[in-house]
């Protein structure tokens, strides 16, 4: 690592990420979140852990953004828009996507390489997201056979 690049820190507010480390950080602090949903759901019930997890995901998604912006060389604020429909699509995507500032700019020095661990973490959203669509698919014939069953017996057949 030379003088004109940082290594990011997970729970950081300020400074700069690219786009790996967006994708990953993203994926990280949702896994987070959904673990505290789970919990608080059998705790305090649905309704209040449903509450805190959209604030929660909503501050991570504007800090996280707010970071990739800043490797962009845009202002934080645009991250704002996250949180309105299909703007929040179209953002995404250019977070996603757009090459960040291979120099220091006004937000900071570049950010370093990735680890392993990042790479590895970005790797497990394309993971995760194809297991989960896999089993939608496996789940969806025993579900209509369930539910088939399930109403013969209520009709006596």
């Amino acid at each position: 690592m030379n003088d004109s690049t940082t290594t990011p820190v997970l729970f950081q507010l300020h400074g700069r990420i690219g786009r790996v480390r967006y994708l990953a950080y993203s994926f990280a602090f949702g896994m987070l979140v959904l673990l505290a949903t789970l919990l608080l759901a059998g705790l305090a019930g649905d309704t209040v852990a449903t509450w805190l997890s959209v604030g929660a995901s909503a501050a991570i998604g504007i800090v996280v953004g707010g970071r990739r912006l800043h490797d962009l060389g845009r202002s934080r604020w645009i991250a704002l828009g996250l949180l309105v429909p299909v703007v929040n699509l179209i953002i995404g995507l250019w977070l996603l996507f757009a090459p960040g500032s291979p120099a220091e700019n006004r937000f900071g020095p570049a950010p370093g390489p990735n680890t392993r661990g990042v790479i590895a973490l970005a790797w497990a959203v394309p993971v995760v997201f194809l297991a989960g669509v896999l089993a939608a698919f496996a789940l969806a014939p025993h579900k209509s056979t369930t539910q088939r069953a399930h109403d013969e017996m209520e009709q006596g057949i």
